[in-house]
């Protein structure tokens, strides 16, 4: 009797452990049930739709340097990115395209100092970036940047990315070959008007047979942008006739281009790189983001080139911002990758990685930017020389055609320079073009 309930005590605790056994494995290990390997997939579904859900669209041009910092964002913080590069004119056509067709803008987009009044004729179209948390960090910014985003109604359209202070970049060995000097103080010294300029331009044609300048086109851009107004007057007038810098800057290019100084290359192209490469011309009159130009599309020229400040002060040529359509479905996410990819630390390296000079006057003494040398341009201070041109940079009325208005101009300054037309032909073709366009 004894044995007997001795074997069925055993056979109990035997089914008790073998329960305890595969209740443990149910619940702590995997198991191939069907059911479970359908719940396990649609669980990973699901936290992958959380991470997928967040893709931003953004419209960015060539040049603007801040395509790695975007992507290291979106790695560090779990979202997608898609950033789409167009040409300059492309981005600002297809948004004005976008935003009237009611789709097909992106999340962020570009949008240039001469397209940005533009804009914000329509803010509806646009998130006001203070409802979005801008107001906290306005400080950070130029006033006088932060406002040419700020439309009538009192909508913030963007954050300001970068400005464009101008120097003067000078090939080293033709100056040489010119029997002039090539120490940057002492060609500062040498160029102190554009008349200087063109006198040695001049000077350097007969010697080395090189041109003066890259681009007649360029020559007028930064020249126009010296002054404190371009086409429009503070009330938001036309002033293209009417303003003397605008008549200047068009004026010393004709001499320029009269005189043989411009080498015929349109900049961007792959003639304008490989002449910079060669030596083809002796200066390049370099806004701050021009430097990133210069060194991808002519990088064998490292150690070839030197920089100086501009004749008769720098002015500003550029500089954008950030906005964010209303077609966008995630503004949060778009406003947070803005407010850091476009803080002073990150306009910094920028900087220093591409040349666009910050829009962030915080950082304009710190170490890291007043120390910054650059060995393309033989070692000199970029850092102070784009920061001691930063502190002439005022701001300039823009208007919402100025963009069409610059386009007009430079194709007259290129007929002339092509041999096709006079310069007072052409500037009058120019006006009367521009008379039919902004009567529209």
């Amino acid at each position: 009797m004894k044995k007997q309930w001795t074997k069925k005590f055993f056979v109990i605790m035997v089914s008790i452990l073998l329960l305890a056994v595969v209740g443990c494995s149910n619940s702590n290990e995997p198991t191939n049930n069907t059911n479970d390997i359908g719940n396990n997939e649609e669980k990973a579904s699901s936290d992958n739709d959380k991470k997928e859900q967040v893709k931003l669209v953004v419209w960015l041009w060539p040049g603007m340097g801040i395509e790695d910092q975007i992507k290291q964002y979106a790695d560090e913080n779990g979202i997608e990115v898609d950033i789409q590069l167009a040409e300059f004119a492309d981005v600002h056509s297809n948004l004005t395209t976008a935003l009237a067709a009611g789709s097909g803008a992106p999340d962020i987009s570009a949008v240039e100092v001469k397209g940005i009044n533009k804009m914000s004729a329509n803010p509806e179209h646009f998130y006001n970036l203070l409802d979005l948390g801008a107001d906290e960090i306005e400080g950070d910014y130029l006033d006088w940047k932060w406002q040419q985003a700020m439309a009538l109604d009192g909508t913030l359209l963007g954050i300001p990315t970068d400005i464009g202070p101008q120097t003067m970049s000078y090939r080293l060995d033709v100056f040489e070959k010119a029997g002039l000097p090539t120490d940057r103080e002492e060609v500062a010294k040498l160029v102190q008007t554009w008349d200087d300029w063109i006198e040695l331009g001049e000077q350097i044609k007969e010697k080395t047979g090189a041109a003066m300048i890259d681009s007649a086109q360029g020559l007028y851009s930064v020249i126009e942008g010296q002054g404190e107004n371009k086409y429009y007057d503070e009330q938001g007038n036309v002033v293209i006739e009417e303003n003397p810098q605008i008549e200047k800057a068009y004026s010393i290019t004709m001499e320029a281009i009269e005189k043989g100084l411009t080498s015929g290359f349109e900049q961007w192209s792959t003639e304008w790189g490989a002449g910079m490469t060669n030596g083809d011309f002796a200066t390049v009159l370099t806004p701050a983001w021009m430097t990133g130009f210069m060194k991808e599309n002519a990088p064998d020229a490292a150690g070839l080139w030197d920089m100086a400040p501009l004749p008769e002060g720098s002015g500003n040529w550029g500089g954008s911002f950030l906005t964010i359509p209303k077609q966008s479905e995630h503004p949060e996410e778009a406003y947070a990758l803005i407010k850091w990819l476009l803080s002073p630390e990150q306009q910094l390296v920028t900087f220093q990685n591409n040349g666009n000079f910050p829009s962030t006057p915080s950082i304009y003494e710190s170490e890291d930017l007043q120390n910054f040398t650059s060995e393309y341009y033989s070692g000199a201070p970029l850092g102070q020389l784009f920061g001691e041109a930063a502190k002439e940079v005022k701001l300039v009325h823009e208007g919402p055609a100025s963009i069409q208005i610059e386009e007009a101009i430079l194709d007259a300054v290129k007929r002339v320079e092509d041999g096709q037309a006079t310069p007072d032909d052409s500037w009058q073709q120019a006006m009367k073009q521009l008379e039919r366009q902004l009567r529209r």
